[in-house]
């Protein structure tokens, strides 16, 4: 069983006490409702996925940021702060793009 009919299942089983699940009626919604889950996470994970348009921007946005950096050289920043910065302007433009 996948990680998502799990964390469905789970759901569902909070929906509908385990006393009513064997009615027919309550079994066909679970079904139901668990394929819209399914469909629901599905649809997240490609919405979310990313393409090489994505990796360009990260790129520019990186590549932008280090002049940044370099540019003023007295401003030292740790890798963390630098990549939370160049996460942020990529999550900033990819609102934009959308």
């Amino acid at each position: 069983m996948s990680k998502v009919e799990e964390k469905a299942l789970e759901a569902l089983d909070w929906y509908a006490p385990k006393g009513i699940n064997e009615q027919v009626g309550l079994v066909y919604t679970k079904s139901a409702m668990l394929g819209m889950f399914k469909d629901g996470y599905n649809q997240a994970e490609k919405d979310l996925e990313l393409g090489w348009k994505d990796f360009e921007i990260i790129h520019k946005i990186t590549y932008d940021e280090s002049r940044n950096v370099s540019l003023n050289k007295g401003c030292e920043i740790s890798k963390k702060e630098f990549y939370q910065e160049v996460l942020k302007r990529f999550k900033e433009r990819k609102g934009e793009v959308i």
